[in-house]
């Protein structure tokens, strides 16, 4: 079962988070979303396409925050509680997917992003 598959991502995530291994346990997120997102399309025909943006934000080395927030939610225990408290006050950041976009590597707080209105698949500040 893909559930399963994606349970195995969060478990393994959240060790390596509480192992101060950022970058593995952001390996695992980005796993466990792909498949989360193939799920819902082509599973449970809960979406049509699946949403790249959440795909990259996972991937995004720069947000600690949006990494054990996602993890956080989906898992079943208090693990990451702790870890959550150090790192809710950080800013979420997001991509800037703008060709012309003057902030360096593209990177700006998901808050002062929009979605594009026609594809829905990438997001800009500008």
């Amino acid at each position: 079962k893909m559930e399963s598959v994606i349970s195995y991502f969060l478990s393994i995530g959240t060790q390596y988070i509480l192992e101060g291994n950022y970058d593995a346990a952001r390996t695992c997120t980005v796993f466990a979303r792909w498949f989360e997102q193939c799920t819902a399309v082509g599973l449970h025909k809960t979406q049509a396409l699946i949403n790249r943006v959440k795909v990259d934000d996972a991937n995004n080395s720069s947000d600690i925050h949006t990494l054990v927030k996602f993890l956080r939610k989906r898992i079943p225990c208090k693990c990451l509680d702790k870890k959550y408290k150090e790192v809710k006050d950080t800013a979420k950041l997001g991509f800037c997917y703008n060709p012309e976009c003057t902030i360096p590597n593209g990177q700006v707080e998901r808050s002062k992003t929009f979605y594009c209105s026609r594809c829905r698949n990438v997001t800009y500040c500008s």
